[in-house]
């Protein structure tokens, strides 16, 4: 179906005329009759009754030029530069909640653009980001693909984190506090305690160790002066990691894509 077809008929439909159609899209009277006859024929069933005077939409040609106007209307919508546009953004939970709500605050001070934030494990948020349903994703690997490009945003440093001193030659002999089976603290030693809470919220996990409850790994980037009580240990077992953040390769990057990339630290 050509596109043009439609536009025919929209403009018959709305003015009742073929002539009057021809005026409005500046072609022949013929060129648009033509359009709506070769529409017709495509869906297989009348869309105009014609008369000498008028044009009248048939139940069926009522139905497509509601569905043209909807489409119509969602395209111009979709493709105006609105004052507000939607960042679609894709991220690990516990980044989310460690890192980039940080960076929120500081963006609407000098922005307004509107956020759908998905949390999302990995292979999603590239598949995500390669199938258009993402502006932009944030994952602890490089994407550089035809399609993709990435930078690094930051650099990530895991710590042993305590409210009381620990001697790290018997971490199992204290309550540890996990996100999951991967978490980092896991691979510090061999011999697994007993007693051990698992909560996939990093803020959850902040909150219990400030609270004396347990032990923990964290990403130094979550401590701030609030934590300057706790016990910090640096492990050569514990890795660090760099976050980048990826987007399409777009010859001239969107706006509010790119008022979001301003804010992103260079580490």
């Amino acid at each position: 179906m050509d596109f043009r077809y439609l536009k025919a008929f929209l403009a018959a439909a709305e003015q009742g005329s073929f002539s009057k159609a021809a005026e409005e899209l500046n072609i022949a009277q013929s060129a648009v009759s033509r359009q709506v006859k070769l529409l017709e024929e495509s869906v297989n069933d009348e869309l105009l009754i014609r008369s000498s005077k008028h044009l009248t939409l048939t139940a069926k040609g009522k139905r497509l030029y509601d569905a043209v106007k909807h489409f119509q209307s969602e395209a111009e919508s979709l493709l105006a530069d609105g004052e507000r546009s939607l960042i679609r953004v894709g991220i690990p939970h516990g980044l989310l909640e460690s890192w980039f709500q940080t960076l929120l605050g500081p963006y609407y001070q000098q922005n307004d653009h509107n956020f759908n934030i998905t949390m999302a494990d990995l292979p999603a948020l590239r598949e995500g980001l390669e199938a258009g349903r993402f502006e932009l994703v944030f994952t602890p690997f490089e994407i550089d693909s035809e399609l993709i490009v990435s930078r690094p945003v930051l650099h990530e440093v895991f710590v042993l984190v305590s409210a009381f001193e620990v001697d790290l030659d018997r971490l199992s002999d204290h309550r540890w506090i996990t996100y999951g089976s991967g978490d980092h603290l896991l691979q510090l030693g061999r011999r697994h305690p007993r007693r051990i809470i698992q909560v996939n919220s990093m803020t959850a996990i902040m909150k219990l160790v400030r609270q004396g409850i347990g032990i923990a790994v964290l990403p130094d980037h979550m401590l701030t002066a609030v934590d300057d009580s706790l016990f910090r240990y640096h492990n050569k077992k514990l890795p660090d990691q760099t976050i980048f953040a990826s987007h399409l390769r777009y010859k001239q990057i969107p706006e509010p894509l790119q008022s979001v990339l301003d804010i992103l630290p260079k580490p």
